[in-house]
């Protein structure tokens, strides 16, 4: 049984390594999120603005066009004052003639106001646009690195997995079952005992137990949590001390 043992331990080993690169291979593309979020935040930002510059643009070619009626009213306006005939014509065409000089000297003074708002609106624009396309460059070029990475990583799993499918040709089919129920139920099948004590739940294994482990005759579970057991001294003996070093005295 120690052969099926030391071949259940390689299966959790291989399965533990293609555990770990297929959540490595799964988690590194959400490490770009954050940067994502800012370019979608700010991207959002710049539609918002350059919306609000669209509707301000189109006021402002509405009020020109209101502008150039009012000339050509005054226009005719002063023709009335050219063609009055009386007092009464001449002082209400001299009316007409400043109310529309007012109104075309008001809505050009308000026009140069929000002209000049739009410049710099429009230079603070193209800044934020370029501190966008600055962060999308970024984005682009930490994409192509990471689809490297996981390129790397999948070809790494690919091989992980190979070697759990050759791992687990190795394992008696009844053993393999087993294992299988335990890793679904306790994350780990395997585990070893370090002086009668079980590492999967901690548990103090009945001496007799501790016995028969000892013998590696058979495969045995803890009593608690199930899991396959072994003495990890009997397949896992300590390393050997650093040569030139000298044994601690006792």
């Amino acid at each position: 049984m120690r052969d099926q043992l030391v071949n259940l331990l390689e299966l959790q080993s291989s399965d533990g390594k293609v555990k770990e690169l297929d959540a490595a291979a799964k988690q590194l593309p959400a490490k770009l999120d954050p940067l994502r979020r800012d370019l979608a935040k700010l991207q959002g930002m710049l539609d918002a603005e350059r919306a609000k510059l669209a509707e301000t643009e189109s006021w402002r070619k509405s009020q020109q066009e209101q502008i150039d009626r009012e000339r050509d009213a005054l226009k005719n306006a002063q023709s009335k004052l050219q063609a009055s005939k009386n007092s009464k014509e001449f002082n209400a065409a001299s009316r007409e003639v400043e109310n529309k000089r007012k109104s075309i000297s008001d809505r050009e003074s308000e026009l140069r106001k929000v002209s000049e708002a739009t410049n710099a609106q429009t230079t603070q624009l193209s800044a934020r646009d370029a501190d966008v396309q600055k962060l999308r460059d970024e984005l682009t070029s930490s994409e192509a690195a990471m689809a490297d990475q996981v390129k790397a990583l999948q070809d790494q799993l690919a091989e992980a997995k190979s070697a759990r499918d050759a791992a687990r040709a190795k394992v008696q089919p009844q053993w393999v079952k087993t294992y299988d129920s335990l890793a679904a139920k306790r994350g780990y099948a395997v585990a070893p005992v370090i002086k009668g004590v079980c590492q999967g739940c901690h548990m103090a294994l009945p001496p007799q137990l501790n016995n028969i482990l000892a013998r590696m005759e058979s495969i045995e579970t803890c009593p608690r949590c199930g899991r396959l057991v072994y003495r990890k001294e009997l397949l896992e003996p300590p390393q050997p001390a650093a040569e030139g070093s000298e044994p601690k005295p006792s």
